[in-house]
Formats: structure tokens, sequence, C-alpha cells
């Protein structure tokens, strides 16, 4: 088991609690005690769960979470003694996968991390298309190069997504715009040209000759690719 875990706790003694209680589950523990830390932590180190509170000393645990969803699929469970309803309600809105009240039963919130983990791998295994160095995993909806997570926007994200939803057929920019924006959004076609551009750089190995985002002149764009015959 070598899953990353970053518990974001300003008391220190919740802190040595968490630490031990997934530690002796031979997790690797990353700590922060600050939205700061966490953030640096969560991108740097892209750890695989994050056990956060909700009040901390430089705003509040939603705030991070809301960052750390736009950037990870890293599973979040907030550990905090916020208990009412609509705390709980704020929490699964920013992008929360589990909620857990102090005080906590050791054992239990060990159970919960490993549950969670093992539905994330178990998802991890299916829906994933391998294009050469690229590894695209449909289910959590993010994109790895070479190994590495892909930094990519929520509008980068969301219009790769959609292309690869259409995989082979020609999307239009109407379409793009719409999906991406809205209907009332202010983007054009130039903001659209922007983001592709942009996330070309991320994805293509020669983003100048675009191999799976290719451009259909006058209407719109297309994500091509081609199944191997022996690919499961």
């Amino acid at each position: 088991m070598n899953e990353k875990i970053l518990i974001v706790e300003d008391d220190i003694d919740i802190m040595e609690v968490l630490s031990l209680t997934v530690g002796k589950a031979n997790y690797t523990v990353l700590k922060a005690t600050s939205i700061a830390q966490g953030w640096h932590l969560a991108i740097t180190e892209q750890p695989d769960l994050i056990l956060l509170d909700v009040n901390l000393p430089d705003g509040t645990g939603f705030e991070l979470a809301k960052k750390v969803r736009d950037q990870s699929d890293a599973i979040i469970i907030f550990v905090t003694v916020n208990h009412f309803i609509d705390q709980k309600l704020e929490g699964f809105e920013v992008g929360a996968d589990d909620y857990i009240t102090k005080p906590f039963i050791p054992k239990e919130l060990l159970a919960r991390v490993q549950a969670n983990l093992k539905r994330k791998s178990l998802s991890r295994k299916s829906n994933i298309i391998h294009i050469d160095n690229l590894s695209i995993h449909l289910d959590e909806k993010n994109v790895y190069k070479d190994g590495k997570l892909l930094s990519l926007f929520t509008k980068e994200k969301l219009l790769l997504f959609f292309l690869i939803e259409h995989v082979n057929q020609v999307v239009t920019i109407e379409q793009l715009i719409n999906h991406v924006w809205g209907y009332d959004g202010v983007a054009d076609s130039k903001t659209l040209s922007v983001h592709i551009s942009t996330l070309r750089r991320k994805i293509e190995n020669t983003p100048a000759k675009p191999k799976y985002i290719q451009t259909v002149r006058g209407f719109g764009y297309q994500f091509v690719y081609q199944k191997e015959s022996d690919e499961p």
C-alpha cells in the first residue's frame, strides 16, 4: 500500500491522532496546518486522499476543497466538529466524498478511508483509454501524460472530455461554446480557439501539428482516436 494521505488540520492533538491512525495502516502521511500549506502539498504531492478540517486559521476547508477539486481527483473527506446539515451539504457541493464529525472513532475513520480508496482503485481499472504516452481516465475525468497527472483547468477538462465523448466526430464551435460557457456565456470562437491551443500544448507531443485534437476549418473540432486491435 503506497497511497498518499494529506491531513489538513490545525489542532495538533487531532493531527497526531489522524497521523497515527492512517500511518499504522502503512499509508504515506503528509501534514499541513493551513490552507496555504495544504494547497501546496495537494498540488506538488498529488495525494490520493485528503482529510480536511473546515475551520482553519487562514480560511475554510471548503475553499481549499473547491480549489483542489478543480485540479485533482483526490478523495476529500471532511473531518470537522461542524455537524449541521447545511454545512455538510456545502461540503458535498464543493466536491467532498465523505464527511466525518468530531469526535470520531479512529477505527471507523480508517474504515472510511480504506473504503473510499478501494472504490477509487476499482474505478481506475475501468474506462481508461491509452493513446501513445497518454492515459485518459473517463470515470475520473483526468489525463495522465508519461504517468504524471496533467494539470487541466476546469474549462480545459470540459472541452477535452466533451470532444472525447464524441470521439472521431466533428463537434461544432457552437456546441463546444454552449457546453463549456453556457448559452448565456460571453465566449466566442476566438476564446474557444485560445483554450484549444492551451489544451493542445498540454496533451499533444507536437502541438503545432496536433494528432488528437484536430481542427475542421469553418466548422469545429474533433478528437481523433483509432483503437488498437489488441486493446481490451
